[in-house]
C-alpha cells in the first residue's frame, strides 16, 4: 500500500525541488480516506517549503501537535539551566514541596526528560485543579504502572506536567509565558501557542473509530503546542543555527542519554536525548515507532505526536521536517503511512 525506498539517501542541494510526488501521495491519501487533511513544512538548506490540503485550508492554519511539541518544553528547561545551572541535579521536591517525601518528589530532571521515571500517566486529566494533580503524582509509584523504578517507559503527560510546574516555580511566571518568551519568540515561531479552554486550533482533530471519522477528544485545556507546520519547522531551524541554545546546551540536549534500552510503552528500543527522540533505525528502521524515515541519519532528532504528526531536524543535511496528518488511526496504520511519506520526501531531495 505504501511506497518505500531501500537505500540510504545522500541529500544534495536541490533548490528547485517542488516535492510533487510527496504532495501527490498526500492528496492520494485524502482521496482514499487515509486522512482528512495535512500540513507539511520542509526546510532544506535554508529554503522553507510549506503545503496543506484537505480540511487544512492553508499552510498557515494552526493545528495541534500533541507530543510533537514536547521539545519546546525541554529546550525551555535548558534555557533556564543556562541561567541557573545549580538546578540540574536537584530532585523535584526542592522546587515543588507538594511532592516532598514522595517517589515523584525524588525524581530529577534527567529521569523525567529521558522518560526513565518508572511512571506512565497516559490518562492524566490535565484540566483537573493543580492540587488534585499534585496529589495524584505524589501518590504515584512504579508498581501502580507495572513498572520498576527508573524503567524506561514513555510517559505522555505526567512528567511534562511536573516540568511545567518546575518552570513556573523557578521563573516566577507561567510556563506558557516563559516558553513563548524564551523559546518560541527567539525561534521566530511566536505565533505558536498552547491550547487552553480559551484558545483552540483552527482545525479540529479527527479520529478513526468504528469504520469512520469522528471528532477526536478535545485537546483544549490540555496544554498541547499549537500552530502551523512552518512555525514548528522554524523552531527546529533555530536549534540548528544556534539561535536558542548555547553550544554546550545543544550538545547536552542532543546526546544519547538513554541508549539501547527497550521502552515499556513503545514496546521497542528507542534512544532519547533530553526530551527528544533520537534516530533509532539501528534497532529496526521499518519497525521503530515515531522515527524519521528509514533513511534518517544517526544524529537526527525530533519528536512525534500521537498517531498524527512528527517534526525533526537532521544536522548533517540541514533538513527540517514538520508534518501533521488530520486523522488519528491505530499505531499499526499510522507508523507505516508516516514512514512512507518521509521516505518519499527524502527520495525527492536526492
Amino acid at each position: 500500500m505504501w511506497p518505500s525506498v531501500t537505500s540510504r539517501a545522500i541529500l544534495r542541494s536541490s533548490p528547485m525541488a517542488d516535492f510533487a510526488r510527496t504532495r501527490l501521495l498526500l492528496e492520494k491519501g485524502l482521496a482514499e480516506n487515509h486522512w482528512t487533511g495535512f500540513s507539511l513544512a520542509i526546510s532544506f538548506q535554508k529554503t522553507l517549503h510549506s503545503f496543506a490540503g484537505g480540511n487544512v485550508p492553508n499552510p498557515g492554519a494552526s493545528v495541534c501537535w500533541l507530543s510533537a511539541g514536547k521539545p519546546v518544553t525541554s529546550v525551555g528547561v535548558l534555557r533556564l539551566l543556562e541561567q541557573k545551572p545549580d538546578l540540574w541535579p536537584l530532585p523535584m521536591e526542592v522546587s515543588l514541596p507538594e511532592l516532598r517525601g514522595s517517589y515523584a518528589g525524588g525524581l530529577d530532571l534527567l529521569s523525567i526528560l529521558t522518560h526513565r521515571t518508572g511512571l506512565r500517566h497516559a490518562e492524566l486529566d490535565l484540566t483537573a485543579p493543580k492540587g488534585t494533580l499534585f496529589e495524584i503524582l505524589a501518590g504515584s509509584t512504579p508498581d501502580k504502572f507495572q513498572l520498576r523504578s527508573g524503567q524506561p517507559a514513555y510517559d505522555p503527560r505526567g512528567g511534562w506536567w511536573i516540568l511545567h510546574q518546575w518552570l513556573e516555580r523557578n521563573t516566577g511566571m507561567s510556563w506558557q509565558d516563559f516558553l513563548s518568551r524564551e523559546v518560541l519568540r527567539p525561534a521566530g515561531a511566536e505565533e505558536m501557542f498552547f491550547a487552553s479552554a480559551d484558545r483552540e486550533t483552527d482545525i479540529p482533530m479527527d479520529e478513526w473509530k468504528g469504520g469512520r471519522w469522528h471528532p477526536a477528544p478535545a485537546v483544549q485545556g490540555r496544554e498541547h503546542l499549537c500552530g502551523s507546520a512552518s512555525s514548528l519547522a522554524r523552531f527546529y531551524q533555530a536549534l540548528l543555527s544556534g539561535k536558542i541554545l548555547q553550544p554546550d546546551s545543544f550538545r547536552k540536549f542532543s546526546r544519547r542519554w538513554r541508549e539501547g534500552e527497550k521502552d515499556a510503552t513503545f514496546g521497542h528500543t528507542v534512544d532519547f536525548g533530553l526530551g527528544i527522540i533520537l534516530d533509532s533505525n539501528r534497532y529496526g528502521a521499518s519497525t521503530v515507532p515515531y522515527g524519521f524515515g528509514t533513511q534518517s541519519s544517526d544524529r537526527t532528532f525530533g519528536h512525534g505526536g500521537a498517531r498524527s504528526s512528527v517534526a525533526f531536524a537532521e544536522p548533517e543535511t540541514d533538513l527540517v521536517v514538520a508534518i501533521w496528518l488530520n486523522g488519528q488511526v491505530p499505531e499499526n496504520k499510522h507508523q507505516p503511512r508516516m514512514r512512507a511519506i518521509l521516505d518519499l520526501l527524502r527520495e525527492e531531495l536526492t
